[in-house]
């Protein structure tokens, strides 16, 4: 699994161990991206914004997972209208 280019899709379909070692071997990704970066042995600062993106996504489906196992349903929860 690429961790730059991840989609929702591939995430939906992985259980809570599996994301959360995505999490983890995404945040890895970044802060060695991050100290190269810092110590001027590379120059990968675009990988960086797609790192976060991807564990951006990575906490939106643990969140999503852990509201819908709270509420019982499997359906985001409906927005307020006034």
């Amino acid at each position: 699994m690429d961790l730059h280019k991840i989609n929702m899709g591939e995430l939906k379909g992985l259980d809570h161990g599996a994301l959360r070692q995505v999490e983890k071997d995404v945040r890895k990704s970044l802060m060695k991206i991050r100290m190269d970066i810092y110590t001027a042995k590379s120059a990968q600062g675009a990988k960086v914004r797609g790192l976060k993106k991807s564990l951006a996504r990575v906490l939106t489906v643990q969140n999503q997972a852990k509201a819908s196992s709270a509420s019982g349903t499997n359906s985001p929860k409906a927005k307020k209208t006034k």
